[in-house]
């Protein structure tokens, strides 16, 4: 059985949130057999300028208290949003556990100031972050807030609120193209 093509067509807001509750079930059942917390999804092309200005806007916020502002993406992938932090002088720590991810996001940012660590998520922690992108499933969320707690920066999580979080961990959610931004302090 072949799927809808849906390349060029626009969800709206009801089918969009029952296309991502059945991918979460989905990821729900795999990690409940051992799979990954968050399985490889790259962050959508169309959201990577908008959420680029607002991660910079809450590093430039940093700045004001802090001269040294590092950004922080467990789970980064290929480090596209990475990349776009660091290439407006950002010094940034891309975190990934797929070493052949790893790999393309080190080879997608040596000209940068990244550093590409292979590491699992629920026990590296940086010695210091400022701010903190996130798209991962909901129990990796809560799982990354853990490991970050004390830290005192700010954590956006697209899309997912940590697991168990019900409207009394995030600080403020954010609205950007439909899409949701939860917004924590670790």
């Amino acid at each position: 059985m072949r799927g809808r093509d849906l390349r060029g067509e626009k969800l709206d807001a009801e089918e969009l949130g029952r296309t991502i509750q059945l991918l979460y079930d989905a990821f729900y059942t795999v990690e409940s057999v051992g799979g990954s917390l968050s399985p490889f999804v790259p962050t959508q092309e169309y959201i990577e300028e908008p959420l680029s200005q607002l991660l910079e806007t809450f590093l430039e916020r940093s700045r004001v208290s802090n001269r040294y502002v590092v950004f922080y993406e467990p789970g980064c992938g290929t480090a596209r949003i990475t990349r776009r932090v660091a290439g407006k002088g950002y010094y940034a720590i891309c975190l990934e556990l797929d070493a052949d991810l790893a790999k393309m996001a080190h080879k997608n940012t040596k000209s940068l100031l990244v550093d590409v660590v292979q590491g699992d998520l629920a026990s590296f922690r940086p010695r210091r972050a400022s701010v903190a992108y996130a798209y991962l499933l909901p129990r990796a969320v809560a799982k990354l807030l853990e490991a970050l707690k004390g830290l005192g920066l700010i954590v956006l999580s697209l899309d997912y609120p940590a697991e168990g979080d019900k409207g009394h961990l995030a600080t403020a959610e954010l609205r950007i193209m439909h899409r949701g931004i939860y917004v924590y302090r670790a």
